[in-house]
């Protein structure tokens, strides 16, 4: 019985176990699913308030995997979501001991995400999370995480889609398929999970990352390489956040990395990255892109968080070409490539270390820059290439010196090299410079601005060795060669140079000193003409109309003497220069030229007590002689000047139009030597001015309204003497203070007033050379007589010598009586032939008296032919005397044709004494009919002789 019993106990509890197994396997193949499927459409339309479709489920109660097939989550207005083809979830009994989750296997197949970031910048799947709950007990907040481990995660044929449609336009990317293993996941602490993703973009990036991460404490490691990246796809992304628009370019990198969260730490290391094709633009603007980088290669990049530091071992640009524009508005076209930087936030934390970043080599390799300057007009435009630039040890930490080598070619033809350090963290550097071959000609639209010169060529050179530390301080040599330049409207050159070489060049900033030791110009020219309206073409073309006409502030002309940079040139050298003058505000023109101009200038300082010696010889016209010598201050000219200028030989008909213009006279032949001399001491001028001229003849008269008032030729046959030759001194004085101070008025007004000196008082003028003085031109006599004197004798022998000497004057002796006072020394002469003289020293006796009244009675009736009438009956004798006198020298004054032969034998008196001299030529004595009275000095007669 008992063993009956205990077969049929055994026999119901197999079959309650086989009830409960079927139960177990009906509730796990049936219930667990539906179930499920219930409570993830409840979940999903209450909590989540979207849809959710699921295609079968299938649990296995006994090995403890689950199954999903064709889930889809999308919005409320059916938009995706979430979605996957299969999920496979295999968990292991071990999570019952475990106390946790022990998945086997979770498995996705053609899992799908749409990530969609909303017009407001929402993003769909953050709208998934539902609220946070109310703050947990502080219990539950200590405890534990929960405990997960799975052994393998896999994701197969996955695909990701973005869409930002707070850009416009809206930006649509997919990355597919996507790929993702982890292996050994655990939440434990410290555990490695490791992982393995793999995913294609439809831009044509390729990602790969593998490692492995912690979640406690969260931290991860690992590789990664993205490959096949298109930039141009990426910009539509980025388009309405960036001003600049990636055109086009590619992408590869690949690194490695380590991040922690507690306490914040990144480390990333990207042993290459490659860009290739890289095309920069503006974004909106239709034109060709101004930056373009056909390949740009990065080694061994280095960041970290921590450290707070970015490095690269290399940094390598080739075959970049840039389109480099200023504006109008003195804007960049490049500047606008850049965004703004972004304002930080106000409540952000900042780490107060600052950041580092260094750079082992950065090198710029066979690049193109086209540099235009739109602010001028025609542009500006300089084309550089190629270009090869390495920086070496560049570093943003205070104090690093790097190593600078650059070669770049300027407009196919120069060059410009430099080699040394830089510093930037105090500002540094020692560099060795050399330019070749600059073409000036590309600075011409500068000129245009300012000037109206044209640049037609010329080549700069420079050699320089260059420091700052912190002070600059420069020393080389600096060369312009084949330089021709002419104004903007006569295309014949202003002035060209074969060569102008600077040697010896040392400058320092602190204290500002600059000195030259030689400068050498080889065959300089310079053409200067003053046109009609008497502008020169040399302030024509150095003040171009198109320049501010804003007067400079004369203040700047003031500044104090300490605050100029002394400057010092050992010597200054001309070889074979040469020079044009032309005047056409003279008709006819006037054009002159000095050639074969050579000499130096040595010791030129602008320190106030220097003085330089200058010797410079050349020729006017090839054939008249130019000498400049003395000492100067040419830099502080004002302070001291000592120079001579000497021209020789030179043909007067050269200033013809002057002469015409100024003289009112063409000059027929003549030579003009001349020696200057110009001292200026403290401001004050003092020249002398040497001037021969040899056989001056002048030829027509010109008319001319801006000629002296003064009688020209007179004055030069003041001054020629027997040979022809005119001999003068010329001072002229002055400040350099004086507002109205300019030497060339000054120099001809002193000549104007000698010319006006001399011909306004010949006689003085040829007397201050012989002798006698402005008395030359008397000669007196006494009334009645032509009889000459001993000392106007002497006085005519020197008026003769002087007229020797002056052989172009011509003298003119007057006829010269003074009917006065001859006329009465003649009636008295007459009188005392008839009637003896008294001496007025013995008065006469009654006797006497009576004898002298009788005869002077007889000779008034033999005179007149009648007995006086005396005025008075009872006149006393000698009454009666003086009024017979009074009346017979009335009757006895001699006629016009008697004092008319008086003035002619006084002037052939004055003739044959001057002719005695026999150098006097008698054609140039003219006896001259003079009907004025004569005057009367100290009771003689004055004959007064002119010149012409």
């Amino acid at each position: 019985m008992r063993r009956l019993a205990l077969r049929r106990s055994h026999k119901w509890l197999a079959a309650i176990a086989a009830v409960l197994l079927l139960a177990y396997a009906l509730a796990g193949f049936f219930l667990v699913p539906r179930l499920a499927r219930t409570q993830l459409e409840s979940f999903v339309a209450e909590k989540l308030q979207r849809r959710i479709s699921i295609g079968e489920i299938r649990f296995n109660p006994f090995t403890l995997a689950a199954d999903i097939d064709d889930l889809k989550l999308g919005e409320a207005d059916g938009a995706p979501l979430l979605a996957f083809r299969h999920l496979r979830v295999d968990a292991e009994l071990a999570s019952l001991w475990r106390l946790g989750i022990v998945l086997k296997e979770v498995a996705f197949t053609a899992p799908e995400v749409d990530v969609v970031v909303a017009p407001d910048g929402s993003v769909n799947l953050a709208r998934l999370i539902p609220p946070a709950p109310a703050a947990a007990p502080a219990a539950e907040e200590s405890a534990a995480p929960l405990r997960v481990t799975i052994a393998s995660l896999s994701v197969t044929d996955g695909r990701v889609g973005v869409q930002d449609l707070s850009l416009a336009p809206p930006f649509r990317a997919a990355f597919t398929p996507i790929r993702f293993s982890l292996t050994d996941f655990s939440t434990e602490l410290g555990h490695r999970n490791a992982y393995s993703f793999r995913g294609t973009s439809a831009i044509g990036a390729r990602l790969e990352w593998d490692g492995e991460f912690t979640l406690q404490p969260l931290g991860s490691s690992g590789r990664f390489r993205i490959g096949d990246l298109h930039l141009a796809a990426l910009d539509r992304y980025l388009e309405s956040r960036l001003p600049v628009e990636v055109v086009s370019g590619s992408a590869e990198l690949n690194g490695e990395y380590r991040f922690r969260l507690q306490p914040l730490s990144l480390e990333v290391a990207l042993p290459a990255v490659g860009v290739r094709d890289l095309a920069l633009a503006e974004r909106g603007v239709a034109a060709p892109p101004p930056l373009t980088l056909p390949q740009i290669d990065v080694q061994q990049l280095a960041f970290s968080l921590e450290r707070r530091e970015v490095s690269l071992q290399r940094l390598a640009v080739r075959g970049a070409h840039v389109e480099l524009a200023r504006e109008r508005d003195g804007s960049f076209n490049l500047a606008r490539l850049v965004p703004p930087p972004a304002p930080a936030p106000a409540d952000a934390q900042r780490d107060a270390r600052p950041w580092s970043a260094r750079v082992e080599t950065f090198a710029i390799e066979a690049a193109t820059l086209l540099a235009q300057d739109r602010s001028v007009s025609p542009a500006a435009q300089l084309h550089l290439a190629p270009i090869d630039i390495t920086v070496g040890g560049w570093s943003t930490l205070p104090g690093t010196r790097m190593k600078l080598d650059a070669n770049i070619g300027i407009e196919g033809k120069g060059r410009l090299a430099a080699a040394g350090e830089l510093g930037l963290q105090p500002l540094a550097a020692a560099l060795a410079v050399e330019l070749e071959r600059f073409p000036l000609p590309v600075l011409q639209p500068y000129l245009s601005r300012a000037t109206g010169l044209m640049l037609h060529s010329g080549n700069l050179g420079v050699k320089a060795k260059v420091a700052l530390a912190p002070a600059a301080k420069v020393s080389g040599e600096l060369r312009i060669d084949g330089v021709r330049a002419s104004d903007d409207l006569v295309r014949e050159d202003l002035f060209r140079w074969r060569s102008l070489a600077l040697t010896g060049i040392e400058f320092q900033q602190s204290p500002q000193r600059l000195r030259i030791a030689r400068v050498v110009a080889r065959e300089p020219y310079a053409r200067v003409v003053i046109a009609q309206n008497g502008t020169t073409n040399v302030a024509r073309a150095l003040v171009s109309d198109k320049a501010d006409d804003k007067a400079p502030d004369k203040a700047d002309d003031k500044a104090p003497a300490g605050a100029r940079m002394p400057i010092a040139i050992g010597e200054v050298r001309v070889v074979d220069g040469a020079a044009h003058f032309a005047d056409y505000s003279v008709e006819p023109s006037f054009a002159s030229g000095i050639v074969a101009l050579n000499g130096r200038v040595a010791g030129l300082s602008s320190a106030p007590g220097s003085r330089a010696s200058v010797a410079l010889q050349g020729k006017v016209d090839e054939f008249s002689p130019v000498d400049i010598a003395g000492k100067v201050n040419l830099l502080s000219a004002a302070l001291y000047s000592d120079v001579a200028l000497r021209f020789s030989n030179i043909e007067l008909t050269t200033f013809n139009p002057y002469s015409g213009k100024f003289a009112g006279y063409a000059i027929r032949k003549g030579k003009l030597s001349t020696e200057m001399k110009y001292r200026v001491e403290n401001r004050k001028l003092d020249a002398q001015h040497h001037i021969v001229v040899d056989n001056l003849e002048f030829g027509d008269a010109t008319h001319s309204k801006d000629a002296a008032p003064i009688p020209v030729k007179l004055a030069v046959a003041l001054l020629k003497d027997r040979r022809g030759i005119i001999d003068l001194e010329l001072p002229v004085s002055g400040t350099l203070d004086d507002p109205e101070f300019r030497l060339g008025p000054l120099i001809w007004k002193a000549v104007v007033n000698l010319l006006g000196k001399i011909v306004a008082a010949p006689f003085a003028a040829i007397g201050a050379l012989f002798g006698g003085g402005e008395e030359l031109a008397f000669v007196d006599f006494a009334p009645a007589s032509a009889a000459l004197g001993e000392p106007m004798r002497e006085r005519l022998g020197t008026l003769a010598k002087a007229l020797a000497e002056r052989p172009e004057l011509r003298l003119e002796v007057p006829l010269t009586a003074a009917p006065s006072a001859d006329g009465l020394a003649v009636a008295k002469q007459a009188l005392d032939a008839l009637v003896p003289p008294v001496d007025p020293a013995q008065p006469l006796d009654e006797d006497a008296q009576r004898g002298r009244l009788e005869a002077l009675e007889a000779v008034y009736v033999t005179q007149l032919g009648a007995a006086p009438e005396y005025p008075a009956e009872n006149a006393s004798p000698q009454a009666r005397i003086d009024w017979l006198q009074a009346a017979l020298l009335e009757r006895l004054k001699p006629a016009p044709a008697a004092l008319e032969e008086l003035a002619r034998q006084r002037a052939q008196a004055v003739r044959a004494t001057l002719l005695a001299n026999s150098e006097l030529a008698p054609e140039r004595v003219f006896l001259v009919a003079n009907p004025a009275e004569a005057a009367i000095a100290g009771g003689l007669v004055r004959m007064e002789m002119k010149l012409e």
